[in-house]
């Protein structure tokens, strides 16, 4: 049912898109009826950490989170959200120096208004004319509001210049926002002061919105910036939810000592929470290693085109160490290290015969810096590739998934169709390398962690998937199959789920796709029949309550 309880046989009725009835219902009527005999049936699964608002207006149906059981993602993660756009924002957006995650979305929404300025209300309602396939959740990135007021300024926010964020964060909470966000390795986050945040969390902990933080550093600063983590929700009285909780290269190990932390933090009264992703690799492109100088590909291309230029990166990226607000993101322990090695190429459309090398073999083939190969890997691909596939993240959910307070799993993708969103090389990799990929970690859960390695029941499992992560977004009406609430449904075997088919076919995408899954029901319209896609688009768009 969602709430930990041991399982039970029932049936339950759906009508005008909520659960209805629960028990024998052997004598009602139906307009249809699913033999879901030997199966669990259980609340749709949630996608607690995205960044839905990259992509949902291209993509609105989501059948990537669709396939393996989810039915609603929270978007804005990470400090960056598509909305609000205003002031210095605006004229970045015209001038083309806005350089972001989100740049994309945000050009398409400053085509739909001309004047390059958009509030909350006008991007909830775009998504809703897109009719999303899953239901969809908003936070207010700290980024977004630091660039309204700020751009990328590199230095902290004066109280003016707080009080202006506040200005742009009441009314974004105001019209449906579920709480506040940050990205503290990023920029221009990297350069806000622990103050900063805490003035915003008051803001939000007064409409009771939830704190998500990519906190400032998974690496050598991660006990730190856990310990700021925990003051910020202290201090501003925010109910606070840490993302990524996993350590990341070179160290490892962490995980332990930052929820006895948090423990600590429990009993004092603060209510915090985290996710966290269970795979040991992350995909890049030469940009990855780069976001924390924040160049756009124009600017990027014109730097390593100059001996100057290539020079003052190359300095930059050995110098700028691990507690520098920009040496402080995931891969950055890459290039300040010269871990080259940890590095492989796994896409270079110029010269095929150079995949599956490392950034440090190719280097040492052609008798030059690790830099200087990656300078020209970059360029001979118009600084849009080749893609690399880097060994940076412990596989620690062994530490993590029995902890009470941790969701499973994080996501952390956008939406997007994965027939046409993965190329035959994708998936090659997956098979060869064991990477999971992100279109069945939810499966994964259940399948690896639950009945494999036994590390969590099934229905403790459940739990984290859905009703406590609505319970730590503050939604009250979803999670939990009761009469009453809406009807999200996941149907599955417990005996077969698993992350994808035991024999996958690089060139039949489906042979990825998560197996043991029967139905996925959301809001009560059928989405999914095995890999079928419906046609339902039946998301909503949830709108936070004043």
């Amino acid at each position: 049912d969602g709430l930990g309880a041991p399982p039970y046989r029932a049936d339950v009725g759906v009508k005008d898109g909520r659960i209805a009835a629960l028990g024998d219902l052997a004598c009602a009527e139906a307009a249809r009826t699913l033999d879901c005999s030997g199966r669990y049936v259980s609340p749709g699964w949630v996608d607690i950490h995205s960044h839905s608002d990259w992509s949902v207006l291209d993509h609105p149906i989501g059948m990537n989170l669709l396939i393996q059981g989810c039915t609603l993602t929270v978007a804005g993660n990470c400090g960056f959200s598509t909305a609000p756009v205003a002031d210095r924002a605006s004229e970045m957006l015209r001038d083309g120096t806005l350089s972001s995650f989100d740049v994309a979305t945000q050009r398409e929404m400053a085509r739909r208004y001309p004047h390059e300025t958009w509030g909350m209300a006008d991007w909830l309602n775009e998504i809703e004319k897109a009719q999303p396939g899953v239901n969809y959740v908003q936070l207010v990135g700290h980024n977004a509001l630091r660039r309204c007021v700020m751009g990328h300024d590199p230095r902290p926010a004066s109280d003016d210049e707080i009080a202006r964020m506040i200005a742009l964060l009441e009314p974004a909470l105001e019209q449906g926002a579920f709480g506040l966000s940050s990205g503290l390795v990023f920029i221009p986050g990297c350069w806000a002061e622990t103050r900063e945040l805490i003035a915003l969390g008051q803001v939000a902990a007064r409409r009771h919105g939830l704190y998500t933080s990519h906190i400032r550093g998974e690496r050598e600063t991660n006990i730190e910036a856990t310990q700021e983590f925990i003051e910020i929700a202290e201090k501003s009285g925010m109910r606070a939810h840490m993302s990524h909780m996993q350590s990341k290269y070179p160290v490892y190990g962490n995980n332990v000592m930052k929820m006895e932390m948090l423990e600590q933090a429990l009993h004092r009264g603060v209510d915090v929470s985290a996710d966290s992703e269970a795979f040991p690799n992350g995909g890049a492109t030469p940009a990855s290693f780069l976001q924390i100088y924040h160049y756009t590909t124009d600017q990027l291309r014109a730097r390593l085109a100059s001996p100057e230029g290539r020079a003052e990166i190359k300095r930059r990226m050995r110098t700028i160490h691990p507690w520098h607000p920009q040496g402080r993101f995931g891969p950055g322990g890459v290039p300040f290290r010269r871990a080259w090695d940890r590095v492989m190429i796994y896409d270079c459309p110029h010269d095929r015969s150079l995949e599956g090398k490392t950034v440090a073999a190719v280097a040492a083939e052609r008798g030059v810096e690790f830099e200087e190969a990656l300078f020209d890997l970059a360029l001979a691909e118009d600084c849009r590739g080749p893609r690399f596939i880097h060994d940076y993240i412990e596989d620690d959910h062994y530490r993590t998934a029995t902890w009470e307070r941790c969701i499973f799993p994080s996501i952390d993708t956008g939406l997007y169709d994965p027939a046409q969103h993965f190329s035959e090389l994708d998936l090659r990799y997956w098979r060869d390398t064991g990477y999971p990929g992100t279109i069945g970690l939810a499966p994964r859960v259940l399948g690896q962690f639950v009945r494999q390695e036994k590390l969590l029941t099934v229905e403790e499992a459940i739990r984290k998937m859905t009703s406590f992560a609505m319970q730590r977004l503050g939604v009250a009406d979803r999670g939990v199959i009761r009469a009453g609430l809406w009807a999200d449904l996941t149907v599955f075997d417990p005996q077969t789920i698993a992350l994808r088919s035991p024999n996958p076919d690089p060139s039949r995408v489906e042979t990825f796709y998560p197996v043991g899954i029967d139905y996925v029901i959301v809001n009560g319209q059928i989405a999914m029949e095995g890999h079928r896609y419906t046609g339902a688009r039946a998301g909503h768009v949830l709108r936070k309550a004043a």
